[in-house]
């Protein structure tokens, strides 16, 4: 660790966090450099049973500044200039950057928490002992933007078996029914508008010879739901697609999540944005975070960040020194106005 505490820059604190590689389900790796980070910026630390970093300025406070350490798999190469690069410099390690700086420099208690799994099944957020009328989720919304709503979803895994036989005779291929079904499932979940729900094939599995039909296929689909349908509706009519031989395993859910921008959390972040200088915008996502778990821990929720979020889970992940600044200023402004509104 370079530095002091004075002297420490965000984008210094992102580059500590950026080196340590923590894709979802090692993010052990990067404890031990988020806990000396914490320690270093004034703030008192301790994780809990499933690896989330909870991270104290104070006691008492009655806002949260929620983010995640792990990010998806594949390390980059590390750049800083005007910019850095690397895997999770957007998604969402920028972010968390952010909010741990602000946090050092507030005058009233808040708490940072740095969970774990939320690439995944959102374990570090399903298992959060959470004390706060307020949260901020730590996500990427270019600095100006204020994320209102998450798409819901579930990670399903499609399974078809067959009896198989020589590849040049009629048979019963495993494959074949996969394939019908996923088209039924695109029919039933097009996803060609945020309004509906998506059904994308991430992975397929099946086959281990030219020549022979495959008895067994499998696939992986991340279904996404929009706010106003019910994840188990969907799973259900997904369900009544299935041809014989097929099966359909919910391995997660989420439930879709929607406030409005006028509720506190949200209303405290577009006044800390215009504050800025900036010209705040109310944003939906098609992806699902944190926020779809934490909204009825709480009373009120929304998230933002520094980072183009079209730049997550990609091979250019980088963000802006600058906004990486000006979040530290939004993130401590919303902070203050809500630490003294009163409790509702």
């Amino acid at each position: 660790m370079r530095g002091c505490l004075k002297l420490r820059r965000v984008e210094e604190v992102l580059v500590e966090l950026i080196k340590a590689y923590t894709p979802t389900g090692e993010e052990e790796r990067g404890q031990k450099v988020l806990v000396e980070l914490c320690k270093e910026l004034g703030l008192d630390v301790e994780v809990d049973g499933v690896g989330n970093v909870i991270a104290r300025k104070g006691e008492g406070g009655k806002v949260w500044l929620v983010g995640h350490y792990d990010t998806v798999p594949g390390e980059l190469p590390i750049y800083v200039n005007d910019h850095v690069t690397g895997r999770g410099a957007v998604d969402a390690k920028g972010p968390l950057a952010a909010m741990l700086v602000a946090a050092s420099t507030l005058e009233f208690p808040v708490t940072v928490a740095a969970l774990v799994g939320e690439e995944g099944d959102s374990r570090g957020a399903r298992n959060l002992e959470i004390s706060a009328d307020y949260v901020i989720i730590g996500e990427p919304s270019n600095v100006n933007g204020v994320i209102i709503a998450y798409r819901g979803g579930a990670h399903l895994r499609l399974t078809c078996k067959g009896r198989g036989g020589h590849s040049s005779s009629p048979g019963d291929s495993a494959l074949d029914k996969l394939l019908e079904v996923i088209a039924a499932f695109k029919l039933l979940a097009p996803g060609k508008r945020y309004e509906e729900p998506s059904a994308a094939v991430t992975v397929i599995r099946a086959g281990h010879s030219f020549n022979v039909l495959p008895t067994l296929a499998e696939a992986e689909v991340d279904l996404r739901v929009p706010p106003g349908f019910e994840v188990d509706e969907v799973i259900s009519k997904l369900r009544g697609s299935l041809r014989e031989g097929c099966s359909l395993e919910v391995r997660w859910s989420v439930p879709p999540v929607k406030v409005s921008p006028s509720d506190p959390v949200p209303r405290a972040l577009i006044r800390s944005i215009l504050k800025a200088g900036m010209k705040p915008k109310l944003l939906k996502k098609y992806g699902g975070s944190d926020m779809n778990i934490l909204r009825e821990k709480v009373k009120s929720i929304a998230a933002y960040g520094p980072g183009d979020g079209r730049l997550a889970h990609t091979d250019e992940e980088r963000v802006s020194v600058e906004d990486l600044r000006k979040a530290v200023v939004v993130y401590r402004e919303a902070v203050r106005e809500l630490s003294v509104r009163p409790t509702p």
